[in-house]
């Protein structure tokens, strides 16, 4: 359950502020453009999927929300 409420704030996060989909994708009205109505909604779709299709979005949308963070992070250690 902890698995599947990270994965819905990390792939919702991913969505609407790293990449901005709902504007690009021209659905910008509740839940798509708002944060925590997304992950809401998600989590529980999360949490009633197959187990191998929960370890696949889990590490693909909780990696493509750490990636920018680390690499940020990154470069102001080593600047």
């Amino acid at each position: 359950m902890i698995l599947s409420i990270l994965t819905a704030i990390c792939a919702s996060l991913f969505f609407t502020e790293i990449h901005n989909l709902p504007t690009k994708w021209g659905i910008n009205f509740k839940p798509f453009n708002c944060g925590s109505c997304l992950a809401a909604w998600i989590a529980p779709i999360h949490y009633f999927l197959p187990e191998l299709i929960k370890n696949i979005t889990s590490t693909m949308f909780i990696a493509g929300f750490l990636a920018p963070i680390v690499t940020k992070l990154m470069w102001s250690l080593w600047k």
